[in-house]
């Protein structure tokens, strides 16, 4: 299949109604891999069936885990607090007493927080999937984030539509899970539209099996929905600090349903861009903030975003996760800019040696 993700350049026939032919065929294309897989995968179909897993707001753990940080945080600052008291009232005292302040003083630095190795990688979720993933289902380590739509299975992928997570389920038996949970979607779309902000809900499949050219790997699938951006602010006027702040919490969701996995692998990518409406730069940075956070067990992140003369994501998620878990102080756009700037100058450059080159014919006559 062809290695593209995120994108969706073909979602409607097209401007005057008329019918697409590669989306025809892609649909077709999708019923024939949908039946195939039905009878080549059907054991791991079963299997994926039976462990579906479905999440509505943050995991268990997780909020327990922020909780005893919270709690660890305020006991820490109470003793801080007393022992400043007790310094003062040592410093008044005599010489023995300077010995006591002193040893109160000493405090004890806690290990800092185990941290992700991020790598931005200019290829298609599947195709890291089969880079980094593994060949058994048992020995599965690796979770990769469906770009999904909220109310329909596979993004429309059995309809012929582009996108991250139709490319997942042309890969793999995806769709063939996705189908059966009609109930799920049904849910999201009659409770959970939430002014096209979505809610924190995520269908997990276990163990999926993605295959291209004879080669093959497992990975966990978090099916989860970015907000929508774009229709949010055109029918609903939400701001952007709304926008931002829901996918913000919903980063951090994505995240806690990869450590309640226990997956030490995550697949991420352009989540929420392009047809979503966030930019680029945007989400990196909020994917940036929560992975240097600490607050998180993954230990290898992979961006998947595939470079198209379409976007600049993918110079954009390497621009601002260049430094992890540093921020890039500069941004994008000044970055582009000074690039633009030297080879503007250096083309100049090229064109007055060419004419200083150039033999004048005229000195000839």
């Amino acid at each position: 299949m062809a290695d593209v993700d995120n994108r969706n350049r073909s979602r409607k026939s097209n401007r005057s109604g008329q019918p697409n032919p590669k989306r025809e065929a892609r649909a077709k294309a999708a019923e024939r891999h949908v039946a195939g897989m039905s009878e080549a995968c059907a054991k791991d179909i079963e299997r994926s069936l039976a462990g579906v897993r479905e999440f509505d707001g943050m995991p268990n753990g997780f909020v327990a885990a922020m909780r005893a940080k919270a709690q660890a945080a305020a006991a820490e600052e109470q003793d801080a607090e007393e022992e400043t008291v007790e310094a003062v009232e040592a410093e008044a005292a005599e010489d023995e007493a300077a010995v006591d302040v002193e040893v109160a003083g000493e405090t004890t630095e806690e290990p800092a927080p185990v941290l992700p190795e991020v790598t931005v990688l200019d290829a298609s979720a599947t195709q890291v999937i089969l880079d980094n993933g593994r060949g058994y289902a048992q020995f599965c380590d690796m979770a990769v984030l469906a770009f999904a739509s909220f109310t329909n299975p596979g993004g429309g992928y059995i309809q012929g539509y582009l996108g991250q997570e139709a490319t997942l389920c042309a890969d793999s038996y995806l769709y063939n899970v996705l189908d059966k949970q009609r109930k799920w979607y049904g849910e999201n779309r009659r409770r959970n539209i939430n002014c096209e902000l979505y809610r924190n809900r995520a269908l997990v499949v276990p163990a999926v099996r993605f295959d291209r050219n004879h080669v093959h790997a497992y990975a966990d699938v978090i099916v989860a929905a970015a907000p929508n951006a774009k229709r949010a602010r055109q029918e609903y006027r939400v701001g952007d600090d709304a926008l931002l702040d829901a996918l913000r919490d919903r980063i951090r969701f994505v995240l806690a349903v990869c450590d309640e996995l226990g997956r030490e692998k995550l697949v991420l990518g352009a989540w929420g861009c392009d047809n979503n409406g966030f930019d680029a730069e945007a989400v990196a940075e909020l994917f940036r903030k929560e992975l240097a956070s600490g607050d998180f067990k993954v230990k290898q992140v992979f961006f998947a975003v595939p470079s198209t003369r379409w976007d600049e994501d993918f110079a954009k998620f390497e621009h601002v996760l260049a430094n992890f878990p540093e921020r890039n102080e500069e941004s994008y756009a000044q970055v582009a800019a000074r690039a633009a700037a030297a080879r503007a100058a250096e083309q100049a450059q090229a064109a007055a040696e060419d004419d200083e080159d150039e033999d004048d014919w005229r000195k000839y006559l």
